[in-house]
């Protein structure tokens, strides 16, 4: 079972519904492979512009024995936090963080909190 945080969009007009974003708590390989372009691939443009700022100054400024350990870290630590990343960075564009779920899946996430949330209604599951 993973830990699925749940975020609602911003109302953008009265009696808008829509079905909110669930965050999978968990290590995202995309970012452990490929770093900062993981991360912009994950839609997180100001965490992975940030990380590839910081990943060209340590290959420019750093001799090779200390990047290569030092970018490794770098790209171990931001698989780690990249859920956390997301949130932050959904919140910037006006998403609200809710009460998460436990689930299989993100099909399965969804449908949970709909059933602990009846009073939402979600137009579509897919």
């Amino acid at each position: 079972m993973i830990f699925y945080a749940a975020l609602l969009p911003p109302r953008r007009t009265e009696g808008q519904t829509s079905e909110p974003v669930m965050v999978a708590s968990r290590l995202s390989w995309l970012v452990l492979l490929c770093g900062w372009v993981g991360l912009l691939l994950r839609g997180c443009p100001v965490s992975g512009l940030l990380a590839g700022g910081a990943s060209v100054l340590v290959g420019i400024f750093a001799p090779l024995g200390i990047a290569l350990p030092l970018l490794g870290g770098m790209h171990l630590f931001l698989a780690l936090s990249t859920p956390d990343l997301r949130q932050w960075e959904l919140r910037l564009r006006g998403y609200r963080p809710i009460r998460g779920v436990y689930a299989p899946d993100r099909r399965a996430a969804l449908l949970r909190w709909m059933d602990r949330n009846p009073a939402r209604s979600v137009s579509s599951v897919t």
